[in-house]
């Protein structure tokens, strides 16, 4: 058990230390969106009720070259076999999943979440000056995967 406790320390170590944030948004056959496009911009990480609180902005290029100011909240907390993500929509905690620590050094999303009839799941994988953070969203509608690539602040 210590071994768990080490391997969620890194990563809770790791979180506040992050100041921004790259990703790219692709659709796979079968889907109806258009969720295609990149963003970029800062994180900043605050204390949330024992927990970490990012708070990213930044700006999301639509694939016609389009700019839009964007915005999220995700509050991640510390478990006894893992570390949670939730997204703070309108402030309510919705929990999207835990991730567990897998040999290999990745990070695995225990059960995925449903949000109607769609599935999300995600891959953390730590890396030299933060984290890749790969989610997929399936559903009848549905196949989408963003890579997320979270950075450490620049100290300067």
């Amino acid at each position: 058990m210590a071994e768990l406790d080490v391997t969620i320390q890194r990563l809770w170590d790791l979180l506040p230390q992050i100041g921004a944030f790259a990703f790219e948004a692709s659709n796979g056959a079968g889907s109806a969106t258009d969720w295609n496009g990149r963003g970029e911009g800062e994180v900043r990480v605050t204390d949330h009720q024992g927990g970490w609180l990012f708070a990213e902005q930044g700006r999301y290029t639509t694939p016609h070259g389009r700019e839009l100011a964007m915005h999220n909240r995700f509050w991640w907390q510390r478990g006894a076999q893992g570390i949670s993500l939730s997204h703070l929509r309108h402030e309510a905690p919705v929990l999207l999943f835990e991730l567990q620590p897998s040999p290999d050094g990745r990070w695995l999303t225990a059960e995925p979440h449903l949000c109607g009839l769609d599935h999300y799941s995600a891959e953390l994988t730590p890396s030299e000056g933060g984290f890749l953070l790969s989610w997929e969203i399936t559903g009848p509608r549905k196949n989408e995967r963003l890579e997320y690539r979270y950075d450490l602040a620049s100290m300067g």
